[in-house]
């Protein structure tokens, strides 16, 4: 399992940054591909709830589009939109008493997994520095995944949370924080667009957020009783298991980078 996973992780890895590097409708894409997977498995891990699969993909789809089209303000019109499809579809199939918690789960889903990657395209989109910054975020937020795995496995022996997540320790949790911290400042030296303790911040926030959008794709998992949320990438499972980190990453990125710019300046 190790051998497929770190095969598996690395053409991954490799895809992924010729993807980002090129940017433009190539990522556009790739995120949009990626966002139906992992919106077809959140909503097979919800079905009981009955969301409408036309207005989340279509929202998430949308969400993508206007982070490429228009920025941050794009994005947010694509989560207007979701807004309204996810009523109106909704709507349409007449009013009773669990259509609240229909609609819920449906916008829920496509928000989560449309603005997490929607951040990936206003990252690599920055000014001056965009795929540089894209490409530290994806590298930090491997480098938390697969130093928390590698250390856990090997070493791990107290769960950070035995109900959500037993399998993830406290040994591989603390590891994955370190190493993201470091891989961020050896990289961050070789740009210079910020300061050292610039990267330690962007660093440091990253390796809060990885772990934490892990814990929050568990917590999902537990809550509608499956293992894994889907079986597409070998040795990683699904399209959630593998990005959920950076669904969380990418965001938190994005705004504290540009802070650190904003107040640098």
């Amino acid at each position: 399992m190790l051998i497929t996973r770190a095969l598996v992780g690395t053409i991954g890895a490799i895809l992924a940054l010729i993807v980002v590097y090129t940017g433009g409708l190539a990522l556009l894409i790739a995120l949009i591909v990626l966002s139906v997977l992992g919106l077809h498995e959140f909503y097979r891990m919800t079905r009981s709830y009955k969301p409408n699969l036309l207005a989340g993909y279509a929202g998430a789809i949308l969400i993508l589009i206007g982070a490429h089209t228009g920025g941050l303000e794009g994005a947010l019109r694509g989560t207007i939109y979701l807004f309204a499809l996810t009523f109106i579809l909704h709507a349409i199939r007449g009013l009773k008493p669990e259509m609240v918690g229909e609609m819920a789960v449906t916008y829920f889903g496509a928000f989560y997994v449309g603005v997490g990657f929607s951040h990936v395209i206003l990252l690599r989109n920055t000014p001056a520095f965009g795929v540089s910054l894209a490409f530290v975020v994806l590298l930090a937020t491997w480098s938390s995944d697969t130093v928390a795995y590698t250390v856990g496995h090997f070493l791990g022996q107290r769960p950070i949370s035995p109900v959500i997540s037993p399998k993830k320790t406290i040994e591989g949790t603390l590891a994955g924080f370190v190493g993201t911290i470091v891989v961020v400042l050896i990289v961050g030296k070789q740009l210079g667009w910020m300061g050292s303790g610039q990267f330690f911040v962007l660093g440091l926030v990253i390796a809060i957020a990885a772990p934490l959008g892990d814990l929050f794709e568990s917590y999902i998992k537990r809550a509608s009783h499956v293992k894994d949320a889907g079986t597409i990438i070998p040795g990683h499972g699904g399209i959630l298991d593998r990005f959920d980190s950076l669904l969380f990453a990418s965001v938190a990125s994005f705004y504290i980078v540009a802070a650190l710019v904003s107040s640098g300046s």
